[in-house]
Order: C-alpha cells, then sequence, then structure tokens
C-alpha cells in the first residue's frame, strides 16, 4: 500500500512540475508584409493607383488640438464627432486605388488618429502601455479591412514601402515618441512632410547628443536599427550615426565624422507617459471607468471591473520595469504575515499576464514560504508551535511527514483542506528538510496558481471586452481555457485529498497500534 501510495503521488508530482513553462521575450516587431486581399490591394496602388485622399479634416484637428508636439485631448474630447467622421471615411477608403503615396500617408496618419482615439476611449489612463494589447489586439477598421496598429506599422508601412522615416511620423501617445505635427500628412508633399519630421526628431537633443565622448540615441535605433541601413530600403547610411548626422545639427555631423562613422554609440531612455499637453477628462462619479467610446468608435460602458483593471494595470505601471519586481516583494510579505494571497494572484494575471504573472506568483510564493519556514523553524518556534496547537489534522499529517517527508509536503500543498500560509509555518516545526521543502514547493504549488492567474487574465479579458477593447471571440477562448484548468486543478486536487486521507489514516492507524502494544506490554 505504502508503494502504491508513493507511486502516485510521485506521478503527480512529476506531472505538476511539467506545467511549468519559460516566458520568451523579444524585441520590436519585425517587418512582415500582410497577405490576402489587403496584400493585393497595396500592391495595385503601387503599380497603378492615381487616387488622392483628403485629410484636411484630420489636419484641422491638429492644428488646435496639438501644442509643441503634446496633445491637448480635452480639445479632441470636445470634437470627438469630427474625429470619428474622419476615421470613418478612413475605415471605408478604396486603398487599392490610391497613389502610393496618398497610400503612405493615409496608413500613417489612420496610425495616429487611431492612436489618439484609443486614448480617448480610456481617458484614466497615464500611459499607452497602460492598455492591454493596444497594439496588437485592439482592431480598427481601414479601407474595409480589420487591422490592429502594429498591422499598419509593421505589415503595412514598413514592409511595402520600406522608408525609415515613417519612425518618425507615427506618434504612439508617450513622450519619447516622434512627436505629432499640427498638420496631415498629404500625399502630395509627403517626401517634403517626412524628410521635415526627421530633421525636426534628430535634431532634438532629448533624442540625439553627445555625453562623454559617446554618441547617445532615441530607442529608435535600437529598436529599428536595421531598418535605417538596409540595402533595400530609402533613404539610408552606412551605419546608423551617418544616418543620424545627415539630418541632425552640425555638432553631431562633425562627432560622427571624427569617429569615422562609427563613435562610440548608446540608447537612451524611453519614457512612455502620456504625451498629454492637456490629458483626457475622466467620467465622474459612478461612471468614472466608462470610456468615452469604444474602440470602433460606438461608444459603450465599462463595468467596474474595467475600472479596476485600468487602476491596477496604472498603479503598476509607474514602477516601469521594476514593477514585477515590486510587486513580487509585496507578495512575499503578505505570505509572510499571513495575508491571503488570492487576491494578489488574482491582480498578477490581470497586471502581467498569464505567462509572466505565474513566473511573478511563482517565484514570490516560493519565497514567501521558505521565509515562513526558516522563520518557524530558527526564530520563533515556541510561538508558532503554540499557535498551532488544537489544530489535529495538522498532528496527523506531522506524524505522515515522520515517514513519508516530502511526499506528504506535496499531497497537503494541493489539498484545499490546509490553508496555504498556515502550512508554511507548520513545516518549520516538521522534520522535512529545507531543499525538499521549498522544491516540492515550488513545484506543487503551479496548479492553484495557474488557476489564479488564468481567473485574472480571463476577468481582464471580459473587461476588455465590455469596453470593446477585445473581441468577445477572445475573451471567449480565454474563458474557455480558465475552464479547462480548473477541470485540472479539481481533478488534482481530489486525487492528492484522497492520497493525504490515506497517509495520515495509515499513520493513526500505527500510532493506535502502538499505542495499544505499548499497554498490553505494561499490563
Amino acid at each position: 500500500m505504502k508503494r502504491y501510495a508513493t507511486a502516485r503521488a510521485s506521478g503527480v508530482i512529476g506531472m505538476l512540475c511539467m506545467l511549468s513553462t519559460a516566458v520568451a521575450t523579444c524585441g520590436a516587431p519585425a517587418s512582415r508584409p500582410i497577405s490576402g486581399p489587403l496584400a493585393e490591394a497595396v500592391q495595385s496602388s503601387l503599380e497603378s493607383g492615381q487616387a488622392t485622399f483628403d485629410h484636411s479634416a484630420w489636419s484641422r484637428l491638429l492644428a488646435e488640438g496639438t501644442h509643441e508636439g503634446l496633445v491637448d485631448y480635452r480639445y479632441f474630447q470636445a470634437r470627438r464627432a469630427d474625429l470619428d467622421d474622419y476615421l470613418e471615411r478612413i475605415a471605408t477608403a478604396d486603398l487599392g486605388a490610391l497613389a502610393p503615396a496618398e497610400l503612405e500617408a493615409l496608413l500613417i496618419n489612420a496610425y495616429n488618429a487611431l492612436t489618439v482615439r484609443t486614448i480617448l476611449d480610456r481617458p484614466d489612463v497615464t500611459s499607452i502601455r497602460d492598455i492591454d494589447g493596444v497594439w496588437t489586439r485592439i482592431s480598427h477598421r481601414v479601407g474595409g479591412h480589420e487591422l490592429t496598429l502594429d498591422n499598419l506599422e509593421h505589415n503595412l508601412l514598413r514592409p511595402f514601402f520600406k522608408d525609415p522615416r515613417i519612425h518618425f511620423a507615427l506618434n504612439c501617445a508617450s513622450q519619447s515618441c516622434a512627436p505629432l505635427p499640427p498638420w496631415a500628412f498629404d500625399g502630395r508633399q509627403l517626401d517634403a512632410q517626412l524628410d521635415e519630421r526627421t530633421r525636426s526628431f534628430l535634431a532634438d537633443e532629448a533624442n540625439v547628443r553627445v555625453e562623454g565622448g559617446t554618441l547617445m540615441l532615441s530607442r529608435y535605433f535600437d529598436w529599428y536599427g536595421d531598418d535605417f541601413v538596409a540595402d533595400d530600403w530609402s533613404p539610408v547610411a552606412a551605419t546608423i550615426p551617418e544616418y543620424v548626422a545627415r539630418y541632425s545639427r552640425s555638432e553631431i555631423a562633425e562627432f560622427v565624422e571624427q569617429g569615422a562613422g562609427q563613435p562610440p554609440v548608446r540608447f537612451t531612455d524611453y519614457d512612455w507617459s502620456l504625451n498629454a499637453h492637456r490629458a483626457p477628462a475622466p467620467k465622474q462619479g459612478l461612471d468614472a471607468a466608462t470610456p468615452v467610446g469604444s474602440a470602433n468608435g460606438s461608444g459603450g460602458d465599462a463595468s467596474g471591473e474595467a475600472g479596476f483593471v485600468d487602476r491596477l494595470r496604472q498603479w503598476v505601471g509607474r514602477f516601469g520595469p521594476a514593477a514585477p519586481l515590486v510587486y513580487g516583494l509585496a507578495y512575499v510579505l503578505a505570505v509572510v504575515l499571513l495575508v491571503p494571497g488570492s487576491p494578489l494572484t488574482i491582480g498578477a494575471g490581470v497586471a502581467f499576464g498569464l505567462g509572466p504573472g505565474t513566473l511573478v506568483v511563482a517565484l514570490s510564493a516560493t519565497t514567501g514560504a521558505a521565509l515562513a519556514f526558516l522563520i518557524a523553524r530558527y526564530f520563533a518556534r515556541s510561538r508558532v508551535e503554540r499557535w498551532l496547537e488544537g489544530r489535529p489534522k495538522l498532528h496527523a499529517v506531522d506524524r505522515a511527514v515522520a515517514q513519508q517527508g516530502w511526499k506528504v509536503v506535496a499531497l497537503t500543498r494541493l489539498s484545499p483542506v490546509f490553508p496555504f500560509n498556515v502550512q508554511n509555518y507548520f513545516y518549520g516545526l516538521t522534520a522535512v528538510r529545507f531543499w525538499p521543502y521549498t522544491v516540492t514547493s515550488a513545484c506543487t504549488m503551479l496548479p492553484g496558481t495557474l488557476l489564479y492567474v488564468y481567473i485574472g487574465v480571463a476577468g481582464a479579458g471580459v473587461a476588455a471586452a465590455l469596453t470593446g477593447a477585445a473581441s468577445w471571440g477572445r475573451t471567449a477562448l480565454q474563458i474557455g481555457g480558465l475552464l479547462a484548468t480548473l477541470l485540472v486543478v479539481v481533478l488534482i486536487t481530489r486525487i492528492a485529498r484522497k492520497e493525504l486521507e490515506r497517509a495520515t489514516r495509515r499513520e493513526d492507524d500505527v500510532s493506535t497500534y502502538a499505542t495499544s502494544a505499548h499497554s498490553a506490554s505494561s499490563r
């Protein structure tokens, strides 16, 4: 029986350890041409298009709604109908009929106008990165096709037009982005406009300067460096510094020349805070989280959950790259202080998504469990012993641990009967060794962690769908994944609970037999 229980427990633990996944990181999206009917329309434009498109409505909005590159979002709020009318014309434009420069200008203007409208839809954000899926999942209608902002930039503008000056024309609603000009791009004068935007951006010391013998450049040249030197792009240069020198100030050109076109280069920090001259006016009262309109411009009401999602992401976003570390430290402290971890685990799914959120919680929960174990074993043993008095289930587990060690640790981690935070201190009083306890805990906490993080992800998906920031189709897939994960966790916990009951019952039987034998021998 013992061999059977041990084999079952080892099998469960092995399956759980396989649930851990690696989180991949990536740089800027690659330039890849879109395919299908939209690619055919673009090709038609490049080969024979002659039509023009009137951007005067967008130009009028920019003339009054921008101030030295910053955006007066309240001005655009007040003229939302004009913006929506312009974007409705963009949505139905015949892309294949446009002259090539007209198509390029339309795609640039569409990107910038849709970015403005996306901020208006969520007036409480302080950074565009607070908006989940803003570049990759929120779709907009352009020329009869549903496209994301990434589609416009990386699947249309970059691969089909191969002009690096595009990077200085597109605005991502952030302080370090290329600023919005007070006019719309126009196919009839596009080349001159792109030149002007490039010179304006590269003449700004915030984007190009010399510090301590090093050429400091905008992150654009880190993310998209190949675009400025590729043979099939134009205009380009032999090196990135030489490209910059062509458009920047005279002292920059002299510095690059002295370095034979290849001086030392470093990239500046990127400021993702909102490029607001005046931020959008937030909604007041109970509807404070309600967006001005949905992603397709039709308007809509956000739920309280959507407001919570936005606020949590804004709070996390304030810490920038350090956000996972800050969140993780707060989680560790909560574990040590016996604060219930479920809300924080769900919040990690909201703030970071499934993969990163699971990683943050798994590392933090394991660290907190290890600290509580060490506190109980070495620093507060007597106090923890008094605190655990009167918990008969834990005493039964204690006897089982003496016989089966880490296997019982695994089963109690999987069983919902024993509170997670209490277990951390309890095991510090048992005979189990530190590293088997820690490694086993890390593996067996993964199913519950994955489930609660997934709840956060699915909840955020529902909130985004309610505001129009995500499709219900994608959200339905997330909910389906949540239900599948829940089913797996329920099955695992049922197996674990049965195995734990057998293990503790067996130890109780042994204890009862030993007591009876001792009494008989005494007689």
